[in-house]
């Protein structure tokens, strides 16, 4: 549910305004292969990972 609330909050204005917390920042790591991790900071471990990422739809 917070995803909606954000988008429905950044629709119209700035989603703090409204007691929506704001989105964290990502580090986001390519590997050579095309796998893909995300990590909380720049000295952190990735707490996600994929080696071989697929598009999904929705």
């Amino acid at each position: 549910m917070r995803a909606r609330e954000w988008a429905v909050a950044a629709t119209y204005g700035d989603p703090t305004d409204y007691d929506v917390p704001a989105l964290p920042t990502w580090r986001v790591e390519r590997g050579e292969a095309g796998g893909i991790a995300f990590a909380a900071t720049d000295g952190s471990e990735a707490f996600i990972a994929a080696e071989r990422p697929v598009r999904a739809r929705r």
